[in-house]
């Protein structure tokens, strides 16, 4: 992964915990969230690049915002796999196992 983009990926994480302590208050299981949104935002942008990573990204923050809790990883997975398939890129085995 590009450093950039990398950047870009930290930044989001960063933006999601930011909204999550607005919102929520805690961080009450949020590290275990975390780590799943980590890796499904990762093979986002290694399957279809950083646009799209953004895409996914900007959907946790507003499940968030929306619903004042944190979307469940498989959740966020399934999203991520229609997303990169409406865009016409086969989803990868992590995707496709939610």
């Amino acid at each position: 992964m590009e450093r950039n983009v990398e950047l870009r990926l930290k930044g989001h994480l960063y933006e999601i915990a930011s909204v999550n302590d607005e919102v929520l208050g805690s961080r009450q299981g949020f590290p275990a969230s975390e780590t799943g949104y980590r890796k499904t935002l990762g093979s986002v942008v290694d399957i279809a690049g950083p646009d799209l990573m953004d895409e996914v990204a900007a959907s946790i923050k507003e499940h968030i915002r929306t619903y004042e809790e944190r979307p469940a990883n498989q959740v966020v997975r399934k999203d991520a796999r229609s997303l990169v398939s409406k865009a016409g890129y086969p989803p990868d085995e992590y995707l496709n196992a939610a």
